[in-house]
């Protein structure tokens, strides 16, 4: 997925977790045809972004065990894709600070 507004990221991991996310892959079937373990991580990054924007969301659960509940204080409410009419949702804050984080390791 590829837009005039997107970002690319790359993404490297070990044999060992690929392998891993592979067992994912392996396991299921999205539309009638086998996933790839990318598509296991774009589903993963779909998740993490619902839980972001949807408070109520069991993503928001998963994201706050990873990470903690910190980042939310860096959200508003509105919807980050623009829909109107969208109050149950939260975007980034206009005007966030960037702060230089270690990374957190597992």
């Amino acid at each position: 997925m590829s837009t005039k507004n997107s970002k690319k990221i790359t993404v490297e991991v070990s044999d060992t977790v690929y392998q891993l996310l592979q067992v994912l892959a392996d396991g299921g079937a999205f539309e009638g045809r086998a996933l790839t373990v990318e598509d296991i991580v774009d589903q993963l990054i779909d998740h993490a972004q619902q839980g972001v924007y949807r408070p109520g969301a069991w993503e928001r659960d998963w994201l706050c065990q990873a990470f903690g509940d910190e980042w939310i204080e860096l959200l508003e409410p509105g919807d980050p894709y623009g829909r109107p009419d969208s109050p149950m949702f939260q975007r980034p804050r206009a005007q966030v600070p960037t702060q230089a984080r270690p990374r957190r390791r597992r």
